[in-house]
């Protein structure tokens, strides 16, 4: 890869992570101000339908994004053709979801949701608008713009919001929120990207697109499934309570184990595309991302399940006390989750989309019968299947990473263990002392912090040497010359 597009991609996972990590903060503090306005129960009923939205939209992509990012020389044609695609399957599966929203209603028990689901389901039609200007900018690594509208949009949505919430509107607070913020979004990316649809649809690239897309979508819309049908699951078989208690202990452990890999994986995705035929280059690129991953996402959530309780209290309160034991064991299976994007994206980087539907079918199967199992025992059942869907996905995507990438399942463990190590033995030590002293919990987590690093020195990890040059190239050139002469 040249010197030019590594530093482009640098950069790109720079805006890449202050998109995520910006959006993460303010959907944070938000979250703290909602959930002091609002009861579990709101959280609970929106949560139980965004399965819904999410594989809908997934749907009305059609596979064409991943397959537009994929290509190396995409025309015109190609653009448009997915656009005009994107909007019509948008318009289908929304009427879809409009017409049939009272039975999906009474199915989940809960007659309530009906208007939710409809209005909500516009978010499918909004993002379809915006899904080729998207696509264009982070082909072209323009996480700027796309880290900006993202940021802009998300404040309008969460003013609009907490004013409702305020009036008392309830759960609709809520809708509103991903209403508003698809809008400004994508109104702010089209401007960004100035594209409009210049040629017609073409049937040729509608096939060839498809061609790849049309395994990358199914296993797009499986993933998403997985992803999603846990708060459905909860709220039918429990309660809508039940359900927005696990919701925001969802939503707090996946910015441990979600943001960073994430943020990272938006920019690996075009990278890796473009290694497609290096695949020794691809693979050196695949270790070092896990390696530097897991040095940070392993020890942040070691010290998570450590004072999971007294931080669950502070943020949220006591009404959302129930939520600390699911935050424990949903960080548990994060160690798993927070690695499965990277092999993921490697092996769909060289275009073997149909072996990862193959895969994506098993791996969703396992997830629902698992989570129907464990719902069937009791809500310590479900957090148990999560963990050992966590797993089997990441082991399931590291067996694909060997075969198809060359990267050894044994090489996997020798690259991720030396930290797992440092972060579990120093989280041991430190719940010692946080036990019998019964320390203040941010005293904790500094000596976490420090005796990780430490032991990370002691026991010599690589990846500290790759995140101080990481570090070094996204610093701008005046700032590390000020560093380096001092």
């Amino acid at each position: 890869m040249s010197v030019a597009r590594s530093n482009s991609a640098a950069k790109g996972f720079a805006w890449a992570a202050v998109d995520k990590f910006g959006i993460v903060l303010l959907q944070f503090v938000i979250n703290l101000v909602l959930a002091r306005l609002l009861v579990p129960e709101d959280f609970g009923l929106v949560g139980m339908i965004l399965i819904i939205v999410a594989v809908s939209s997934i749907l009305a992509d059609g596979g064409f994004g991943a397959a537009l990012i994929q290509k190396l020389n995409p025309k015109e044609a190609d653009f448009s053709t997915a656009f005009c695609v994107n909007i019509t399957m948008a318009l289908l599966l929304y009427a879809f979801i409009y017409i049939f929203a009272p039975s999906i209603s009474q199915f989940l028990g809960a007659p309530i949701l009906k208007d939710f689901l409809r209005v909500l389901s516009l978010v499918i039609v909004i993002n379809a608008v915006g899904l080729v200007s998207k696509v264009m900018l982070r082909r072209a690594l323009a996480f700027k713009q796309i880290a900006i509208s993202n940021l802009c949009a998300y404040i309008l949505a969460a003013a609009v919001a907490i004013v409702m919430s305020i009036k008392g509107c309830g759960a609709w607070s809520l809708v509103a929120i991903h209403i508003v913020n698809a809008i400004f979004a994508n109104l702010f990316i089209c401007l960004s990207a100035r594209w409009i649809p210049r040629e017609k649809p073409s049937f040729s690239s509608l096939k060839q697109m498809f061609a790849y897309g049309e395994f990358m979508l199914a296993s797009d819309i499986l993933d998403n499934i997985c992803f999603n049908i846990q708060n459905t699951i909860v709220g039918k078989y429990f309660s809508p309570y039940a359900a927005g208690q696990y919701a925001q202990a969802k939503k707090m452990s996946e910015v441990a184990y979600i943001t960073l890999p994430s943020a990272l994986n938006q920019v690996l995705f075009s990278v890796f595309s473009g290694l497609q035929c290096n695949i020794e280059e691809l693979r050196e690129k695949l270790r070092l991302n896990m390696k530097m991953t897991a040095f940070v996402i392993f020890p942040l959530l070691t010290i998570l399940i450590i004072i999971a309780k007294p931080l669950i209290l502070l943020l949220f309160g006591a009404n959302w006390s129930d939520s600390a034991i699911y935050f424990q064991v949903l960080c548990v299976g994060g160690f798993f989750a927070a690695l499965q994007y990277f092999n993921y994206s490697a092996v769909a980087s060289i275009g073997k989309s149909k072996v990862l539907f193959i895969t994506s079918i098993y791996k969703t199967v396992f997830l629902i019968a698992s989570l129907v199992i464990g719902a069937n025992i009791s809500m310590a059942g479900v957090l148990v299947a999560m963990v050992l869907s966590s797993a089997n996905m990441y082991f399931t995507n590291a067996l694909l990473a060997r075969k198809y990438i060359g990267y050894r399942f044994s090489q996997q463990m020798k690259d991720l263990l030396p930290t797992a190590l440092c972060a579990l033995s120093s989280g041991i030590a430190i719940y010692s002392i946080y036990s019998l002293l019964c320390l203040n919990w941010v005293v904790c987590v500094v000596l976490f912090a420090a005796l990780y690093l430490f032991a990370s020195y002691i026991f010599k990890l690589d990846i500290l040497n790759n995140v101080s040059t990481i570090v070094a190239r996204l610093l701008p050139k005046k700032l590390l010359d000020i560093v380096v002469k001092k």
